[in-house]
């Protein structure tokens, strides 16, 4: 048979060029053999193009082999049998004499033209539809693809279209088209992610969500269905539903479920432009119920504070009769959208006071001139108390915790004595105010957590300060006064109805309250603690604040929604605290009957955290003094008792605790022991992000360390 190339004179034949020596070929293109396999030729077979040396015929690699140019062993002798690599993938195995590589660009191309008939497809299919309907295509069914002219219908697709046809849903798969995936990822109102919720469901989680947490914020409307709050932003309708899962007793994984993708949903919807100012509305409930977390190096809710106010501020709400000066296009808001938006505002004006002042940090709030005097009138009711409430802590931060210099002289404690003695008239016109106007519960309790705010700049004063011992009585009454109206919350579903009593068949509010509220019933709980094992204990009545104490350790462990989070560990470094200091069971006389003098174990290290700083160096504290155990994970499994009597022997109080404690048996479990701290609390311990303020310039002496809380 003759050659299938073309020789011209003096040119060898297909079979020299093939098999001949390099120095009498003149053919540039060369056949690669691999144990006897063609990998590189676009070439077809040629049954007569074999050499004399050839035992058999030149082997052809599959059309998928090919375009790949990888190795195959496709066998087509005696019968025909698919290679390893097709059988494994379980691709289609065939020899096509017509197949030619195809590039990527080609590739690309095609896709992009099939993309955009399958579209006009879709659109053509969708405009057949009545109003209402729309075609459901199945998740995972590739689309169908029209018979090429030259293929009838009943015959197999041939040579290059099935190839190419397999390769686009292959990339498709593999996240060619980023429209296409996005869109397949995009939260609907019963699926987030790989969550997927019953009607029934959603609709009892937000009646879960209006009864017992929207209280605390009052800024959506129960009026508006769930469908609505979808059809507003994807991510404030999957917000309210994570915060009512905290404590969905016939699903309890789903706030673990949720928690990832919710995370996820949150940054994509920061991320992308533009948006919907109800989107501003979703990051104020996270900011008051943030997704648990067991260290605050983990916990965001100061970079979603602050990208909160500033969101809110780029869609206008700062001036909300005026949102036209901010948009693009022409907006004509109605009444009802004017105050929907100044609610927003002033929403996330509380939302930043409380982020702010619940981790000791500089405050972002932003009362602007609307949400003064006259037009206070304009703000709901329902957020007006508040509104009144977090202004003045922000006047009582702004003047009483902005340090001018690190060193406070005679006359700063004579300036900070008259402008306390001020805030005090102030606050209790504030509360005759708040009083006429019917306030709920739950009013009562921020009221009173202002007042322990800025009862708390006791712990910054000297021992020397003529009102030392006064401002220390202040103290404990705002104390046990916020803890006693915390655990004395009704029923959340009747926080509507001050004179309503609780039913026993529902949970108190308490376990539902925000994050603001544990940060500051945990700093109460820290003031009765240091104030019962000091000298100031022969003033009050200690049976019964040790009484509250061990009552508010048990609520903050009840405000624990996972295993290990935050309000878990800290109740437990509190409790541990209190077996330490003696628990409760310091000496109030000393040998002469008479009362214990005035000394400095009060005193604070760290200063620099504004009321929260006794927080922050309670903590400080523990972690010196257990040094020695300091896997928490395990102490939360086993909880310390605080109502434990103290040792009455004479023993150092800590020694006892330690007793209970897993010890390190083994100089390498303790250091496993020490990089647990690290990872959990180390340069972020809790509450301690500004580790810097410990440097050094703050030092003071300490007085008895014996009684150091």
């Amino acid at each position: 048979m003759a050659s299938a190339w073309p020789t011209t004179p003096g040119q060898p034949s297909s079979a020299t060029s093939v098999l001949g020596s390099p120095q009498t070929s003149t053919n540039p293109r060369k056949r690669k053999k691999s144990n006897g396999v063609d990998e590189g030729s676009d070439d077809g077979d040629q049954p007569g193009s074999g050499s004399k040396g050839r035992n058999q015929g030149v082997k052809r690699a599959c059309n998928e082999c090919r375009q790949q140019k990888l190795r195959c062993d496709v066998a087509t002798e005696p019968q025909f049998k698919p290679c390893s690599r097709c059988t494994k993938h379980k691709l289609s195995c065939a020899i096509d004499p017509g197949f030619k590589r195809q590039e990527k660009r080609q590739q690309y191309a095609e896709l992009e033209r099939e993309l955009a008939a399958l579209r006009a497809e879709n659109a053509e299919l969708k405009a057949g539809f009545p109003q209402g309907l729309t075609p459901v295509m199945a998740p995972n069914r590739p689309p169908i693809m029209p018979y090429p002219q030259n293929v009838s219908a009943g015959a197999t697709y041939g040579a290059s279209n099935e190839a190419a046809a397999s390769r686009s849903l292959l990339d498709l798969a593999s996240g060619f088209d980023s429209s296409l995936i996005a869109s397949a990822r995009a939260p609907s109102a019963n699926t987030l992610a790989k969550v997927t919720l019953q009607d029934d469901q959603i609709g009892e989680l937000f009646d879960i969500f209006f009864a017992h947490y929207h209280p605390y914020l009052p800024l959506l409307s129960p009026d508006t269905p769930p469908a609505g709050y979808f059809d507003l932003s994807p991510l404030l309708y999957w917000t309210i539903i994570t915060v009512a899962s905290r404590r969905y007793e016939p699903r309890r994984a789903l706030l673990s479920e949720l928690k990832p993708p919710l995370h996820e949903l949150l940054w994509d919807t920061v991320g992308s432009v533009p948006q919907t100012y109800h989107a501003v509305k979703a990051l104020c409930l996270l900011c008051a119920w943030p997704l648990p977390t067991s260290s605050t190096s983990l916990d965001p809710s100061m970079i979603i504070c602050g990208t909160m106010v500033q969101s809110a501020m780029q869609f206008g709400l700062h001036r909300p009769s005026h949102a036209q000066d901010f948009s693009r296009i022409k907006l004509e808001l109605r009444e009802e959208d004017i105050k929907d938006r100044m609610n927003t505002w002033v929403a996330v004006n509380i939302c930043a006071q409380n982020v702010s002042t619940g981790y000791g940090m500089p405050q972002i709030s932003r009362w602007n001139w609307f949400t003064h005097g006259q037009h206070l009138d304009r703000i709901s009711p329902l957020l007006k108390t508040r509104c009144l409430i977090e202004r003045f802590v922000d006047k009582v931060t702004r003047t009483l915790y902005t340090m001018q210099r690190d060193l406070n002289l005679a006359a700063d404690e004579t300036a900070r004595a008259l402008t306390i003695d001020m805030f005090s008239r102030e606050y209790e016109e504030l509360e005759s105010s708040i009083k006429q106007s019917n306030p709920l519960p739950i009013d009562y309790l921020y009221l009173h957590a202002a007042a322990l705010h800025l009862r708390l700049t006791a712990f910054f004063d000297s021992p020397s300060v003529p009102t030392y011992r006064a401002d220390l009585s202040a103290l404990w009454v705002a104390a046990t006064t916020l803890l006693k109206t915390f655990l004395a919350l009704p029923s959340s579903t009747d926080v509507k109805n001050s004179n309503a009593p609780r039913s026993l068949s529902e949970p108190p509010a308490s376990p539902c309250a925000t994050s603001h509220i544990m940060q500051l019933v945990l700093a109460a709980g820290f003031t009765l603690m240091k104030l019962l094992n000091s000298f100031f204990a022969a003033q009050v009545d200690t049976v019964s604040g040790r009484t509250i104490f061990l009552q508010t350790v048990t609520a903050l462990r009840n405000i624990s929604v996972v295993q290990n989070d935050l309000p878990q560990r800290l109740a437990e470094v509190l409790a541990q605290l209190w077996q330490a200091s003696g628990a409760g069971g310091q000496r109030l006389f000393d040998e002469n009957g008479t009362k214990r003098d005035v000394d400095d174990s009060l005193q604070i290290k760290v200063r620099c955290r504004m009321s929260m700083s006794l927080v922050y160096d309670s903590i400080w504290r523990w972690k010196e003094r257990f040094g020695a155990v300091r896997n928490l994970d395990r102490m939360v499994e086993h909880p310390t008792q605080p109502d434990d009597p103290p040792p009455s022997n004479g023993h150092d109080p800590l020694s006892t605790v330690v007793d209970h404690l897993p010890i390190a048996s083994s100089v390498a479990e303790a250091e496993l022991g020490l990089a647990g701290w690290d990872d959990s609390f180390g340069a972020n311990a809790p509450f301690d992000s500004l580790g810097w303020a410990l440097d050094g310039f703050l030092e003071m002496p300490m007085g008895n360390e014996q009684s150091f809380m």
